[in-house]
């Protein structure tokens, strides 16, 4: 099992295989209508946690994220804009690559100035990522990329690059089992919603999606084991119902209520390491709202093997209740 972040793409690379797991066992709670009760999964890889404590020594610095919002300062006056309206001009027939800046949203994470994850903005101060992307990092460290499609490029997209006023890691995400894998960034100055720029929107509340068509996007390997992508790609899965995913080659109860999986029983087609908190999203008529931010999978597109999400919809009263300081669409 792997998280998808680059690095943990990089921990492959080194050691042949992925092995990052943390043992926590999470106590069981029910908190706000959210179910965090960790499941009793007996795993059966070899315990790495001196290994990863060895990884993070190296780096990342040690830092407790905030899991609670304090008292939201009054939000600016907003401004009418609209969400999950992508800039789609003509399609690239048979082609990955998204076109620049179709998918307005979608960030791109970088540590010490180096990309490692992804992340979607809801909000004109808040990009939704997983909480394994902000777990254990130095946020002082952590900075937040707009607008961007070739990572090598200077002069493709007019990228903008902000800087990190907090973290807000679910206080019920489990290393263990990667239930509740969601955070928030806030930014330290506002993003404007013009030009090209919008926010995604969030899902509907009541619906399980079974049965749609999921796009994720991302700037992560293409291939297992593979190096991650230069420009921003796209591919859509089929998302399953749990229960279908708790019929797959995954232990059953591995996959909780707060988990959603996308992908073909057949594999071939999946996120892989470096899309982690990423976002995947469904589109009702022309708008796109995000149903889930890419968490763990094993391998990338095994057979039998659905790529899992954070399910958003079991968490928008905690996204609503922390990120009342800032403007929607």
């Amino acid at each position: 099992m792997c998280i998808r972040t680059a690095i943990c793409l990089a921990i492959i690379v080194a050691v042949v295989a992925c092995t990052v797991n943390c043992e926590e066992v999470q106590s069981s709670v029910v908190k706000e209508g959210i179910n965090l009760n960790a499941t009793q999964y007996n795993a059966t890889i070899n315990d790495d946690k001196n290994f990863w404590e060895w990884i993070l020594a190296g780096i990342l610095s040690p830092t407790d994220s905030s899991t609670e919002n304090p008292k939201p300062e009054t939000p600016e006056e907003c401004l009418p804009c609209k969400c999950g309206l992508t800039n789609v001009q003509k399609r690239i027939v048979g082609g990955v690559e998204t076109q620049v800046n179709q998918y307005p949203w979608m960030v791109l994470l970088m540590y010490r100035g180096r990309f490692y994850c992804g992340g979607s903005v809801i909000s004109s101060f808040y990009v939704v990522t997983a909480a394994h992307c902000v777990d254990r990092f130095d946020s002082n460290l952590i900075s937040v990329r707009i607008l961007e499609h070739d990572r090598n490029s200077t002069t493709e997209a007019k990228t903008q690059e902000f800087r990190v006023d907090k973290v807000i890691k679910h206080g019920g995400y489990s290393t263990y089992n990667y239930n509740n894998d969601i955070a928030l960034i806030k930014l330290k100055d506002a993003i404007r919603f013009e030009g090209k720029m919008r926010p995604v929107c969030l899902p509907e509340r009541a619906k399980t999606f079974a049965g749609l068509n999921g796009t994720v996007t991302g700037w992560g390997a293409t291939a297992e084991s593979g190096a991650i992508s230069q420009t921003l790609q796209e591919v859509t899965v089929p998302i399953l119902s749990n229960a279908e995913c708790r019929a797959s080659k995954y232990p059953s109860q591995r996959i909780t209520d707060n988990m959603l999986c996308a992908g073909y029983q057949e594999g071939s087609k999946d996120s892989c390491q470096g899309d982690s908190g990423g976002p995947l999203h469904v589109v009702n008529m022309d708008t796109y709202q995000i149903v889930g931010v890419v968490s763990w999978g094993e391998g990338c597109a095994r057979p039998g093997y659905p790529g899992v999400y954070t399910r958003v919809n079991r968490y928008l009263s905690w996204i609503s209740r922390n990120t009342e300081d800032s403007c929607y669409c």
